[in-house]
């Protein structure tokens, strides 16, 4: 399931950076995507699905999620494409640790499974299109106030006009 957000007002901002070069210009705009991401983070963290007591599991119940494990491991994170710049909002995974325990406190590898469902009984959750249908319904296509006054800043220091 794919999701795609347009934004009024951004066609502006975009044609402006577009005279800017191009190691600024990725700079720029993941920036600004950065601040337009948090009202979708924060609306997230509202929705996820919690446990009510602690998850234990593996074959001999040694490892123990606690519960919020997932809503505390949701972040945005940047793409890693010059190109393209990008921001992702969602469950953030940590990297193999030593102890297996470790990689698993904050780490949001289950969201999918939360989210989608299997086979096996877990039932879907939806958290993900639950959130993108909040933020439609609410912020709607609109810059945000913070990114707004991050686009005036910008425009001072750098000096590029925003069409309008």
């Amino acid at each position: 399931m794919d999701f795609s957000i347009d934004i009024e007002g951004f066609d502006e901002v975009i044609r402006s950076i577009q005279k800017l070069e191009d190691g600024v210009k990725s700079k720029e705009l993941k920036k600004i995507f950065v601040r337009q991401a948090q009202p979708i983070l924060d609306t997230m963290r509202r929705t996820v699905p919690v446990a009510k007591d602690t998850i234990e599991y593996s074959r001999n119940r040694s490892i123990k999620i606690p519960p919020g494990n997932l809503r505390n491991s949701l972040k945005k994170f940047k793409g890693r494409s010059e190109e393209f710049p990008a921001v992702y909002v969602g469950p953030k995974v940590k990297k193999k640790t030593t102890s297996q325990s470790d990689a698993v406190i904050g780490s949001g590898w289950y969201g999918y499974f939360l989210n989608y469902g299997t086979t096996n009984g877990i039932k879907a959750q939806h958290f993900i299109r639950r959130t993108y249908s909040l933020v439609a319904a609410t912020t709607g296509n609109r810059v945000t106030d913070k990114t707004l006054r991050y686009l005036e800043k910008l425009e001072r220091e750098i000096g590029f006009e925003v069409y309008r």
